[in-house]
């Protein structure tokens, strides 16, 4: 996460839930995602493009709600296999056709805002949406990544608010967060010795390698 700007909730939430259920995996992946957000969003600051957070965060903050209901009260295996499928689908597609950059992206972004904002009230893996509109538009990928982070502090700060309103979070969740701390700290050191080393096209690929593991482990728990 620290290297990418993503990828944490990306690949630890599918693997938890093979383990734990989804309504303990979400609140304790994106509990124990704080420390490490706000060491990465102050090393990125720097790079951060207000005007394209915000458009993501204006979409996100109406799909956040709606995704912890879902949390709540939808079926797992439904919920796995539509955002297993659909992330599936939509990083293929944009790998194996040429970029199509939208001249006009203000409403684009805030749509996918909001479909980032549903997934990651259900899931914590709030990245696919945006981290593959970053990539069709051709950002620089270390813009996209301070952009990455900026809005992931804000959405899933929001996230964990709702969550506390549906009645997911508690003590169980705080102190399993908190356990996952020391991995992720060793982490982080490793993702900020790598950070300068990975050129636009090895991070365009990283990108889209882990967007398609994160969609087919949400598969392969659903099958």
């Amino acid at each position: 996460s620290s290297l990418t700007g993503f990828g944490y909730a990306l690949v630890a939430t599918p693997f938890l839930v093979l383990l734990f259920p989804p309504q303990l995996v979400v609140p304790v992946v994106l509990i124990s995602w704080v420390p490490l957000a706000t060491l990465v969003a102050r090393e990125a600051k720097g790079k951060m493009q207000p005007r394209r957070i915000g458009r993501w965060v204006l979409g996100g903050v109406f799909g956040v709600p709606l995704g912890g209901y879902g949390l709540a009260r939808v079926d797992e295996g439904v919920m796995l296999a539509a955002i297993g499928g659909i992330t599936l689908i939509a990083a293929l597609t944009l790998w194996l056709k040429p970029s199509r950059p939208l001249q006009k992206e203000g409403l684009a972004a805030a749509a996918v805002g909001f479909v980032s904002g549903v997934m990651g009230g259900a899931t914590g893996m709030s990245g696919p949406p945006v981290i593959l509109f970053g990539l069709n538009q051709g950002w620089d990928h270390r813009e996209l990544r301070a952009n990455l982070i900026g809005y992931f502090v804000i959405i899933h700060s929001l996230a964990l608010v709702f969550l506390g309103e549906f009645g997911i979070l508690n003590w169980e969740t705080l102190l399993l967060g908190v356990a996952a701390l020391p991995g992720l700290m060793l982490g982080y050191a490793g993702g900020m010795y790598l950070k300068e080393k990975v050129s636009q096209r090895h991070f365009r690929s990283l990108a889209f390698a882990l967007v398609c593991i994160g969609g087919l482990l949400a598969l392969v728990k659903n099958g």
